[in-house]
């Protein structure tokens, strides 16, 4: 299953770029309490990325790795765990407009029930969670 969700933010590209790329920034606009097992002060390709995070009362295990870094273009995450999706790949692409950024978030996912669970259950809890992501981005950047 796919989703796609972009948002317009009042900086330049190079300064989004490096906030999402680093665990402060991620902090600043996951949705979720984190608690960090492991990870770099400022990821590229091969990063590890391992926290907890707190979902509906429960906390989570997440262990991502970049596997595609083009500064201040995109870079991809793909997640090692499995749990709580069986496949979970997230394209963060920056595109620069008049001094400003174009932030798109593309996600490939299965939780491996079918399409009907990931469309039911998967596209509302993306939709929640990219969704608030985004007005903490915004906040961030004041745009």
């Amino acid at each position: 299953m796919n989703y796609t969700k972009s948002i317009l933010i009042n900086a330049p590209v190079e300064q989004v770029f490096q906030f999402c790329t680093s665990p402060d920034g991620f902090e600043k606009h996951f949705p979720h309490s984190v608690q960090w097992i492991s990870t770099e002060k400022n990821w590229c390709s091969g990063s590890i990325i391992e926290f907890k995070f707190c979902f509906l009362s429960m906390w989570l295990y997440w262990k991502a790795e970049i596997t595609e870094y083009q500064e201040n273009k995109l870079f991809i995450d793909v997640l090692r765990s499995n749990f709580p999706y069986k496949y979970f790949c997230h394209s963060h692409i920056f595109e620069a407009r008049e001094g400003m950024t174009i932030y798109t978030d593309k996600i490939e996912f299965s939780f491996g029930l079918g399409n009907f669970f990931d469309k039911v259950i998967g596209i509302p809890v993306l939709e929640s969670t990219f969704n608030q992501r985004h007005l903490n981005m915004k906040d961030v950047f004041k745009s």
